[in-house]
């Protein structure tokens, strides 16, 4: 079973994930960083509810309780629906990464190899088990942070408080779609966290999971954005595609620190392939529930072929990569929103209709 400290390594990775590789709200420029801050207050009433599920059924998954609260037919329908978007968020950061380590470094590598290669480690991950991934982010959490908080203060000599100015450049409406954007990606992502459910300890409290596990996700973001935007500027921002790995590049102290976004990259490698698991992992979950196979890892590789196979495909281009975020945003609203207030409000009802009635004091004849 998951620990406390474990799942909320878990949650955090996940968000870190893809977030920084792609980019937070660039779209906003100097303002990026006021969205970071407003998001979680937005994103906190749905990560609430995600552990109000896991707390009315603690050791239960979600595609269970899916099941034992709207029954067999809707059950399956919600449980396609959620497996189909474990395996589509999935193919996305697999693609991501992909593209990010091809444009990048590797510039003569197949994109094919790089697919491999991270769904093999992310595979052997699974097979080994849901504690096995806590247990790895445990350890490397402390070591991402560490690199992040690195890259801040070393290129601080180079760093332009001017960049954040002007501040609320931007109108009232755009920083709120911004923000909403953060919002979809990476907080409310992490709904797919509840396919690990039924590996988090019945003592653990699933509320103090998600509200950690959000608040230290969004100081690492913003410790990120802000170093991204006094390092390269508004300008500079708008135009990169991996704005983190370019500001990492500019870090040089003489000759005995340079080039150290190889060092860098592999770090955000490392938690990309921490947000792959937790979707393929909700997408084995849900398929192997959909057709009542009791071992998910039977299907684990087919599975792991699949959105390899889907990634190749979603994109023509990395720039319909980057153009597809605006669409994310409303594709994502079932999943995320509407779904989850669903099984929580059915999951409620069921809850109070199947408990017992307490009496006050029992009668006794004498």
């Amino acid at each position: 079973m998951l620990s406390s400290r474990q799942a909320i390594c878990i949650i955090v990775m996940f968000m870190f994930g893809s977030s920084v590789i792609m980019g937070v709200n660039t779209g906003v420029a100097q303002d990026s960083w006021i969205c970071v801050l407003l998001a979680p207050f937005m994103a906190l009433p749905m990560v609430l509810i995600y552990a109000r599920i896991i707390k009315l059924f603690p050791e239960k998954d979600f595609f269970e309780i899916v099941e034992i609260v709207l029954g067999r037919i809707a059950g399956k329908i919600i449980v396609l629906l959620m497996s189909w978007y474990g395996l589509h968020l999935c193919a996305l950061v697999l693609r991501n990464f992909a593209e990010f380590i091809g444009t990048s470094y590797m510039l003569e590598t197949p994109q094919l190899v790089t697919l491999i290669t991270m769904i093999l480690v992310v595979v052997y991950m699974l097979y080994s088990g849901a504690v096995t991934l806590g247990k790895w982010c445990l350890v490397m959490l402390p070591i991402l942070v560490f690199v992040v908080i690195i890259t801040a203060i070393l290129p601080a000599g180079k760093m332009d408080f001017t960049n954040l100015m002007p501040v609320l450049s931007h109108s009232a409406k755009r920083i709120a779609e911004s923000t909403y954007q953060t919002f979809t990606f990476p907080y409310a992502e992490t709904v797919l966290f509840l396919s690990l459910a039924g590996a988090v300890k019945k003592t653990v409290s699933p509320y103090k999971i998600y509200v950690y596990a959000i608040f230290i996700g969004t100081a690492i973001l913003l410790l990120v954005v802000l170093r991204n935007i006094l390092l390269m500027g508004p300008a500079v921002l708008g135009v990169e595609a991996f704005p983190s790995y370019v500001a990492v590049r500019i870090i040089s102290i003489g000759d005995f620190i340079a080039r150290v976004e190889g060092s860098i990259a592999m770090n955000l490698i490392l938690a990309g392939i921490v947000k792959i698991s937790v979707c393929l992992y909700a997408a084995t979950k849900g398929t192997a529930r959909l057709f009542g196979i009791a071992n998910y890892r039977k299907i684990l590789f087919p599975m792991s072929l699949s959105a390899v196979a889907l990634s190749i495909i979603i994109y023509k281009s990395v720039m319909d990569m980057f153009a597809f975020v605006h669409i994310y945003t409303f594709y994502v609203i079932p999943f995320q929103i509407i779904i989850p207030l669903l099984i929580w409000i059915a999951a409620e009802i069921k809850v109070r209709r199947e408990k017992p009635l307490k009496t006050a004091v029992p009668l006794t004849e004498e």
